[in-house]
C-alpha cells in the first residue's frame, strides 16, 4: 500500500494543528442454506468498473482504513468445507463480495471485478492450545483483527476467520472482518438475515424488525392551530440544523474533546481490547415505557450513566477530585441511517429499490454531547439520565445536519475528490471522545449454515479514537460491545458492566415508579 496522502499528486489544502499532524505522521509510518439468497446476477454485473460511493471511499482512505468485525457465536463445529460450496455458490452473485477497489485520481476509487477464490477468504488459523483455553479468546482473537495489516486490495475487502474453539458462550465462532467500504451495518446485518433461517421454521427467513418512522398529522388548511404548529415545526427544524452545523464547524475547525479522552496520536494502530455484556431488551422496554421514549433513548442514557460510574471508579483509584472528571468535554459521535426506508430490508429490496433503501454505506453524523458534570443532577435518579438522553435525541431529530454531513461528503468528492472528502470526517473523529452506533438484529433465534446462533458481537477498527460502543440486539437480548485503545480507556469490561448496572438501577426506579403511580 502507498504512503502518499495525496493520492495522485493533488494534495488536500487544509492547515493542521500540531496534534493532528503528529497523528498524520505516525499513521505514515506505520447459513441454514444461502442458497436461498434470490440474488439476480445480470442486476449486479452491468459493468466491470463501477464507482465506489464517496461515503465508502472515506473509509478506505489511507489514514482510515476502516473494517466491520463481526463474531458470530454458533452451537455446532463448523464443517469448513461444506461453508465454503456455500459460498461459493452465493457471495459471487454478489458484485461487492467479488470486486476489488480500485484507487482513481483525487482519491477516489471503482470497484472491479475479481475471480472469486474462497480458499483466499475463508481463514482457518492453527492457533495453540494455551491461547484457545480462556474465556475471551474469541474477543482476544478479534482484537488482534482489529490492529492486523490491510487485506490485500488486490482482492475483494473481506474475510471469514473460523474458529472451531469452544468458548464462554459457544462451541464454535466464525469472525467476519469486512470493510467497511462495502457497505454500513444495516447493508451487511440486511445480509446476515438472508444468510439465515428461523430454528422453528428452517424453511422461513427470520422476521425483519420493523422501524416506523412517525409521520405527522395531515394539515387543515382552514385549521389555524395547525398551521401555526406547521410553521413553527419549520422554524424549530431550521433553528435545530444551524445548531447542530455550527458545533459540527467547531468541532472540525478547533473544539476538541478534553486531550486524555481522545487518546494520543496513532491510536489507530495501538492495541485493542474488545469486551461486551448481556442485557435483557425486557429491562430496556420497562424503562422505556416508564420515561415514555424510545430505545434509544434508554440506551443512550444508559450509556451516559455508566460512563459515569466508569469515570468516577477510574479518578477515585488514581486519588484525583471529582471536580476533575466532572470537567472532562465528552462527546459522541453518532452515525445516523439517512435511508428515506429506515431499518433492515431483504437484499432483494434494497437492490431494486435504491431510493427507498440502498445498499451501501448511506449514513450522516450527530454530535452527542454528554458532559459529566451533569451527573450531580441525576445522582439519586437514573431515569433521569434517560429523560435528559430523550430530549437530546428529539432535538437531534428535529435537525437536518446528518444528511447535510452526507451531502457534504458526496459534494466534496465530486468537486475535490475523495482526499478532501474524507478529511472533514476524519477531523471530527479526531476531535470527539467515541463512536456509538445501535445495529438491530434477528428477533428470535436463526441459525446460519444449518448451525444455530448463539449471541452475535459487531464492532468497528480503524477509526481515530480511543473508543468504539455498539449496542447489537439479538433474539430478546442485546449486547453491549466496546472496543478500546487499552492505554486510553483500561478495562472496557467494567465499562460495559458499569453501564449494565446502570440499567438494572433504571428498571428498579421504573418498576417502583409504577407501583407508586398504580392504585
Amino acid at each position: 500500500m502507498q504512503n502518499s496522502a495525496t493520492d495522485g499528486g493533488q494534495a488536500t489544502a487544509v492547515a493542521m494543528d500540531d496534534d493532528e499532524s503528529r497523528v498524520w505522521t505516525c499513521v505514515k509510518q506505520q447459513q441454514p442454506d444461502l442458497r436461498h439468497i434470490s440474488l439476480r446476477k445480470d442486476s449486479l454485473y452491468e459493468e466491470e468498473e463501477e464507482p465506489m460511493s464517496p461515503q465508502g471511499a472515506v473509509f478506505r482512505h489511507f489514514y482510515m482504513d476502516s473494517y466491520i468485525l463481526v463474531i458470530i457465536g454458533l452451537e455446532k463445529p463448523i464443517h469448513v468445507p461444506s461453508m465454503k460450496d456455500t459460498l461459493q455458490s452465493t457471495l459471487i452473485n454478489h458484485k461487492r463480495f467479488c470486486s476489488a477497489a480500485k484507487r482513481c485520481k483525487k482519491g477516489n476509487q471503482k470497484w472491479v471485478r475479481k475471480d472469486f477464490d474462497i480458499d483466499k477468504h475463508v481463514i482457518v488459523p492453527k492457533l495453540s492450545v494455551s491461547s484457545c483455553q480462556g474465556p475471551d479468546f474469541v474477543e482476544n482473537y478479534t482484537a488482534s483483527l482489529a490492529t492486523a495489516p490491510p487485506l490485500d486490495p488486490s482482492l475483494p475487502l473481506w474475510q471469514i476467520h473460523v474458529l472451531n474453539y469452544k468458548s464462554a458462550e459457544a462451541e464454535a465462532s466464525v469472525v467476519l472482518k469486512i470493510h467497511h467500504c462495502l457497505g454500513d451495518c444495516i447493508s451487511l446485518m440486511s445480509l446476515f438475515l438472508d444468510c439465515t433461517r428461523k430454528i422453528s421454521q428452517p424453511e422461513s427467513m427470520p422476521t425483519i424488525p420493523v422501524i416506523n418512522r412517525s409521520r405527522g398529522r395531515k394539515l387543515s388548511l382552514w385549521n389555524v392551530s395547525c398551521i401555526l404548529k406547521a410553521t413553527w415545526g419549520v422554524i424549530y427544524s431550521v433553528w435545530c440544523t444551524v445548531v447542530d452545523l455550527l458545533q459540527s464547524l467547531a468541532t472540525f475547525l478547533w473544539m476538541k474533546d478534553s486531550k486524555i479522552l481522545r487518546g494520543p496520536p496513532g491510536v489507530i494502530h495501538h492495541p485493542k481490547a474488545l469486551a461486551h455484556v448481556t442485557v435483557d431488551l425486557k429491562d430496556i422496554a420497562i424503562v422505556q415505557k416508564s420515561i415514555d421514549g424510545t430505545v434509544n433513548d434508554v440506551i443512550t442514557g444508559m450509556l451516559w450513566a455508566g460512563f459515569v460510574r466508569y469515570f468516577d471508579r477510574l479518578h477515585a483509584k488514581d486519588g484525583s477530585s471529582s471536580k476533575e472528571a466532572s470537567d472532562l468535554r465528552l462527546r459522541v459521535l453518532v452515525p445516523v441511517n439517512i435511508r428515506p426506508s429506515p431499518g433492515l430490508h431483504t437484499v432483494e429490496y434494497m437492490i431494486e429499490n435504491p431510493q427507498n433503501a440502498r445498499w451501501g454505506n448511506e449514513i450522516g453524523l450527530w454530535i452527542l454531547p454528554l458532559r459529566l458534570q451533569q451527573q450531580q443532577q441525576h445522582e439519586d435518579n437514573f431515569l433521569e439520565y434517560c429523560r435528559v438522553a430523550r430530549a437530546k435525541l428529539k432535538r437531534k431529530k428535529a435537525s437536518y445536519v446528518a444528511r447535510f454531513t452526507a451531502f457534504l461528503v458526496r459534494l466534496l468528492s465530486r468537486v475535490f475528490g475523495g482526499n478532501t472528502a474524507m478529511y472533514p470526517f476524519y477531523r471530527t473523529c479526531l476531535n470527539t471522545t467515541l463512536i456509538f452506533s445501535n445495529v438491530p438484529g434477528p428477533v428470535e433465534p436463526v441459525q446460519f449454515l444449518d448451525n444455530p446462533v448463539t449471541h452475535i458481537v459487531t464492532t468497528v477498527s480503524g477509526l481515530p479514537q480511543g473508543l468504539v460502543v455498539h449496542f447489537q440486539s439479538y433474539a430478546g437480548k442485546a449486547k453491549l460491545i466496546a472496543m478500546a485503545a487499552e492505554d486510553v480507556f483500561p478495562q472496557p469490561l467494567q465499562l460495559c458492566m458499569d453501564c449494565a448496572h446502570a440499567l438494572s438501577l433504571m428498571k428498579e426506579q421504573a418498576l417502583a415508579l409504577s407501583a407508586s403511580k398504580s392504585p
